[in-house]
């Protein structure tokens, strides 16, 4: 193998998908190059052996197969970052960029199932692991992109590939993740159990790993310093770490001027707010702290919760287990049930109990912008664990009325902050770039 192909062949040895195939033609051997995530390596290589054949020497293979011909290595670089099938003779002499036997990337124009990306593209990713590191590199052609993959389990053996940005991602961060996923000897089934090879305690109520199926946002987060990794037959990438930011702030809200972008997130930032304060908030002026009311709104509270038997926390506890009940029925069920569950269970059920005196009409306005705030989260599990924390909080109001609320908040502070990933705290805004060098 020639000094050219070796240089070439180091540029990517962290490369995983990168390959080089040798050939003999005209007792000369050449050497086949590219990413086998971009180029269907069977059907090239076939061609490849066509022209050969009709081809009397090397250098007619050269001429015929590719007008782009001798190029320097900067452009041959360029090339096999590109898709590009790069043909190399042995001695180094001659060299051909060849328009290759692509892989299919691009899938039907279809509107991801559980993301609703706006103003962006609809493409998601699939079940193959090879196309969706494809998808990445297709949307950022850079030789600082590098690709490690592995093989775990014991009895289901699966294909797994990490990604990340040379010199951006810090090294230590890919050294530890590097360790951990070798050392992965179990079956990999859930997200859960890749979390645990990651450092994560069972009684830790945040993931690890935040997962996306949009490649945009997948790309958005190797930019970030983060790593990323496809497990294969899951269509989605998983973002390490998965930090507090990520669940008020999208990928997707670069696509809008800043100051909507800016309101965006403050608005996801409220919800989050409103999920985790409103239903303690209203436990606690009711039943413990009136006072802090106005005199006509404290009577106008007091009226709407007449001739209820109800406690306000038994009712408040009540409504919003009703709703959490719902929301994941609808999850469950077939999508041509779930409208009509969400109807009944929506607006049939919380007007029947009204009617029936068992609530107030202010606990059911108190419910419903839970539900609506909560949704406003970017992820299902973030929006998950922000429903989970509000019991803790409304039982510690239902006690300690306001006083309650705001130790609630401060344990949940504490508990946040304590969290990380790999040494990177969880409340951390952004990951500080030290030179990945792997």
């Amino acid at each position: 193998m020639g000094n050219f192909v070796q240089e070439i062949t180091s540029m990517f040895e962290d490369h995983d998908d990168f390959f080089i195939k040798e050939m003999i033609v005209d007792n000369t051997a050449i050497f086949l190059m590219g990413f086998h995530t971009l180029i269907d390596l069977t059907k090239s290589n076939l061609y490849v052996r066509q022209m050969a054949e009709s081809s009397t020497s090397v250098n007619d293979l050269f001429i015929n197969i590719s007008n782009q011909l001798d190029v320097d290595a900067k452009q041959i670089i360029k090339a096999v970052l590109e898709g590009k099938l790069v043909i190399l003779s042995g001695n180094s002499n001659r060299n051909a960029v060849v328009e290759p036997v692509s892989r299919n990337l691009s899938r039907s124009i279809e509107e991801p199932k559980n993301e609703n990306p706006i103003l962006a593209s609809m493409n998601a990713f699939g079940e193959d692991l090879t196309t969706n590191v494809g998808i990445i590199r297709k949307r950022l052609n850079t030789e600082l992109l590098c690709h490690c993959s592995y093989q775990v389990g014991e009895l289901n053996k699966r294909k797994l590939s990490m990604l990340y940005i040379r010199g951006r991602a810090p090294s230590s961060l890919i050294e530890k993740v590097h360790l951990q996923l070798q050392q992965i000897k179990s079956d990999i089934e859930t997200i859960d159990d890749l979390n645990k090879h990651l450092g994560q305690r069972k009684s830790n109520l945040v993931s690890h790993l935040f997962p996306t199926e949009i490649p945009i946002q997948a790309v958005h987060s190797l930019k970030k310093n983060r790593v990323v990794l496809f497990l294969d037959n899951y269509p989605f990438a998983l973002v390490f770490p998965h930090l507090l930011w990520d669940m008020f702030s999208s990928a997707n809200d670069r696509n809008f001027p800043f100051v909507l972008a800016l309101m965006l997130r403050i608005l996801r930032v409220i919800g989050a707010l409103v999920t985790i304060i409103l239903p303690a908030l209203y436990v606690a002026t009711v039943s413990v702290n009136p006072e802090v009311l106005k005199l006509d709104f404290a009577l106008f509270v007091a009226e709407s919760r007449e001739g209820i038997p109800l406690t306000a926390l038994l009712a408040t506890i009540t409504m919003v287990v009703i709703i959490d009940l719902i929301l994941e029925a609808i999850v469950r069920l077939p999508k041509s049930v779930g409208p009509t569950v969400t109807m009944v269970g929506g607006v049939i059920l919380g007007q029947a109990m009204v009617e029936a005196k068992l609530v107030s009409n202010l606990l059911v306005i108190v419910i419903t912008a839970i539900v609506i705030a909560s949704s406003t989260l970017i992820g299902v599990q973030n929006s998950l664990y922000v429903r989970l924390l509000k019991y803790p909080v409304l039982f510690l109001s239902s006690v300690y009325g306001i006083l309650g609320l705001f130790t609630g908040l401060t344990f949940i502070g504490i508990y946040l902050s304590s969290l990380t990933s790999n040494g990177i705290p969880y409340t951390t805004f952004r990951i500080e770039e030290k030179g990945g060098t792997k």
